[in-house]
């Protein structure tokens, strides 16, 4: 077993890269939440800024079925993975989860812990906390201390339709959240969604970018599988990154691990095309082998496969 979920995969990652990294959210108060807990903190990540349910309310478990290499080869896309010239979604065949009125769903506005935000660099959001109340209202609140405390916003669009009552209430919702972010990462599928009532049918990427740049959002990032990713940016730049051809295990993972490499990069001001190179070569890592939070690689392993790769990636 090991600690999953997007969020939790790309801080675990953020971490494992060398960021000075903390998490907010919500666990169960069982053995399950002690572990994550206890997991995370071995991996030097702060976690006082995790409430512990006292409701009963328990953890979401996703059981994974693996069934081969030979049968899981693909390329490293930034996101998703392209599975045998047939592209996959990140949920695979074999994935069976567990998740009804889970803890972290439960994470309220009275739980977030605003010096920490205030303490920040940058503050990374998951679509699905915005799926329900209260988690909904909690990271609207973070968004509000994040503009307070002049702390970067980012968010990981990481649509899940099962979370959602609704298509329509989905694009409303992410609409409200777009608008206060700094940084927008999601592929097609995502921003399919969050363009449902205002852009129905669109698939052109930068149409898509440009839209949010107009309210607002700097910095804008499709992953869009086997093309790789672009960025889209405020001054009308943009950048593109291919990918690395990957003998996948597996078909999960790869986009939180490029969130993890991509936000080193920028956080670290290397530019922008190094950080998507060390996404895609963080991306390609992880889809090497069984787990999520534990496939994420250090930064020595992270920038070899980028330097190994570098002529491949670029446009």
């Amino acid at each position: 077993k090991s600690v999953g979920g997007s969020p939790a995969n790309i801080v675990q990652g953020a971490a494992r890269l060398g960021l000075k990294t903390g998490f907010l959210g919500k666990v169960a108060h069982d053995g399950m939440g002690e572990y994550i807990l206890s997991s995370l903190q071995a991996q030097g990540i702060e976690t006082k800024g995790i409430a512990v349910d006292r409701t009963g309310a328990r953890n979401c478990i996703a059981v994974t079925e693996i069934i081969s290499a030979e049968q899981s080869g693909g390329y490293a896309t930034g996101g998703d993975a392209f599975h045998h010239g047939t592209y996959l979604r990140a949920s695979p065949q074999g994935t069976y989860r567990y998740r009804k009125e889970p803890a972290d769903i439960l994470y309220s506005p009275e739980d977030v812990d605003g010096d920490m935000i205030a303490a920040a660099k940058c503050v990374m959001l998951s679509g699905t906390a915005f799926s329900q109340s209260p988690s909904r209202e909690a990271m609207f609140k973070i968004l509000q201390l994040a503009r307070d405390h002049g702390t970067m916003t980012v968010l990981d669009i990481d649509y899940r339709p099962f979370g959602w009552t609704s298509k329509d209430e989905t694009a409303r919702c992410y609409a409200r959240v777009m608008e206060q972010c700094d940084i927008v990462i999601g592929n097609r599928e995502e921003f399919d969604a969050v363009e449902y009532l205002s852009m129905p049918g669109n698939k052109d990427n930068e149409k898509s970018a440009r839209a949010l740049l107009d309210v607002g959002v700097k910095l804008v990032i499709v992953k869009d599988g086997a093309n790789g990713s672009t960025a889209y940016t405020s001054d009308g730049s943009v950048l593109r990154c291919g990918i690395i051809p990957t003998a996948a295990i597996k078909t999960f993972g790869s986009g939180d691990a490029y969130a993890a490499g991509l936000m080193y990069g920028i956080l670290r001001e290397r530019g922008l095309a190094y950080a998507m190179q060390l996404g895609t070569a963080c991306a390609s890592l992880a889809l090497t082998t069984i787990s999520c939070g534990d496939a994420m690689p250090d930064l020595q392993a992270a920038e070899r496969h980028r330097a190994q790769h570098e002529k491949e990636m670029m446009p």
